[in-house]
This record gives structure tokens, C-alpha cells and sequence, in this order.
């Protein structure tokens, strides 16, 4: 049977959008607070801008997009998003809360601090922008991302993404226990699951990775949908 994907539009969509461009247009300025990337609005930038180009982060004072009309709202980035800004499409630049600014390699070791697996999920990121995602966090549903086709605004997510790295045995752990119960969760609200694998060669050192070496690792995808017997055979039948 071949899979297809859901794209499941929302009822209040405009159909006649521009479609989000795949980069950033301006230059931004972040903060990194501990938890997530913290932009602020300048007077070249605007933080509209960054999240209507592509998508990125979710305003401070706003469910979604930055739109609460407050002057002193922020547009809030997860550290991927951040990563792939700051050190590959070079549109934002990092600072700590002293005000210095983050290198590459300061950057990665803040993230790991606050999270250990925060190279292989990073390596998923770059996998999915790569085939024109729209990403978010799926925290919410016990996940790692949420991908929707063109936005959230737009469409509902299609898949719930969890990021899985073999070496890790906390890792093959997650699968076993509680792969079933996320997957509910994802059906409740039409979504499937996408398992992401990260694999590393015995050489890679998530310590030590470069942008470069970050080419090390290799993905592999398996979605995770329940046969359904009768939506099967129906399909069939209008064949």
C-alpha cells in the first residue's frame, strides 16, 4: 500500500497566501536566555519578518506568530532553529546574557548543557528543513517536532517527529515503553508518527562536532501509522 501523507488544511486558511519564503531576508539579533533564543525587534529587522520567512519561533506574548500588536514582544527560537539562523544561513547573531557573543562552539556547549541529545536533534532539523518543513516544537504531544506543509496558519501538522539516536539505549528504551502511547496521542489529533534515527560512526564526538562533521551522521525515517483494514479496502474499491 503507498503511503500518502495527511495535509489537512484549516477551515479559517487563506487560500490565497504568499507562500513562506525559505530564508530569512534581514539580520537579527538573539539572546540566549537558558531556555530558548529570545529576538527583539530593531529598527532593520523586525521579528514579523523572521517568523512570516520561513516560519521561525513563536512570539513571546502571541499563541503563534508575533501578532500581539505589543511593541515589546520577542520572537522566541528553539535552539535548532537558532543553530541553523545563527551558523549555517548566518541571518542572526547569538549573545548571552552578559552580552558576548556566541560562537559556533560556545554555542553547542550551551545547547548541551541543556540538552544532552541536542546534536542528533539538530541533525534531524537540518534533514527536514532540507525537504522544505515548516518545524516546530511537539512537546506538547510528546514528541520532539511537530512538521506542518507551509505553516501552522495554514495547515494542520502532518506528522509528530520523534528524534532516536541507537547508540543511546535511553533511546530504544523510549521505543519499547512508549512508542504505543505517543502514537495514540498522535491519531487523537490526525497526525502520524515520524521516527527519526540518527546514526554516528564510533569516531563521532557530539563534544567536538563541526558543521562540517555533522555530514557524519546519517538519517533514517520510518512512519508509524495503525493498518486500518476498512479505509484500506475502501480505497481499493474507488480504484
Amino acid at each position: 500500500m503507498e503511503f500518502k501523507a495527511h495535509f489537512k488544511r484549516k477551515r479559517k486558511s487563506f487560500h490565497n497566501f504568499n507562500k513562506l519564503a525559505a530564508f530569512p531576508i534581514c539580520e537579527y539579533k538573539g539572546i540566549f536566555n537558558g531556555l530558548a533564543v529570545e529576538v527583539v525587534n530593531t529598527e532593520q529587522a523586525s521579528i514579523a519578518s523572521l517568523h512570516d520567512n520561513g516560519g521561525y519561533g513563536k512570539g513571546s506574548m502571541s499563541r503563534g506568530g508575533p501578532n500581539s500588536g505589543n511593541l515589546q514582544e520577542t520572537l522566541l527560537l528553539g535552539l535548532e532553529e537558532a543553530c541553523l539562523l545563527a551558523y549555517f544561513l548566518e541571518a542572526l547573531e547569538i549573545r548571552d546574557l552578559a552580552g558576548n557573543t556566541l560562537s559556533w562552539t560556545g554555542f553547542l556547549q550551551v545547547a548541551l548543557e541543556y540538552d544532552t541529545q541536542f546534536v542528533y536533534k539538530l541533525a534531524a532539523y537540518l534533514y527536514l528543513k532540507a525537504k522544505n518543513w515548516i518545524i516546530k516544537s511537539g512537546i506538547k504531544f510528546g514528541g520532539d517536532f511537530l512538521i506542518y506543509k507551509q505553516g501552522p496558519s495554514h495547515f494542520h501538522a502532518s506528522f509528530l517527529v520523534i528524534v532516536q539516536n541507537p547508540s543511546n539505549d535511553n533511546s530504544s528504551h523510549f521505543v519499547a515503553k512508549n512508542l504505543k502511547g505517543v502514537q495514540r496521542v498522535a491519531e487523537t489529533s490526525d497526525k502520524d508518527v515520524l521516527l527519526i534515527n540518527v546514526k554516528q560512526t564510533q569516531e563521532f564526538n557530539p563534544l567536538l562536532v563541526t558543521r562540517e562533521t555533522l555530514s557524519a551522521l546519517t538519517i533514517e525515517e520510518t512512519v508509524i501509522r495503525r493498518f486500518n483494514y476498512t479505509s484500506f479496502v475502501q480505497s481499493k474499491q474507488k480504484q
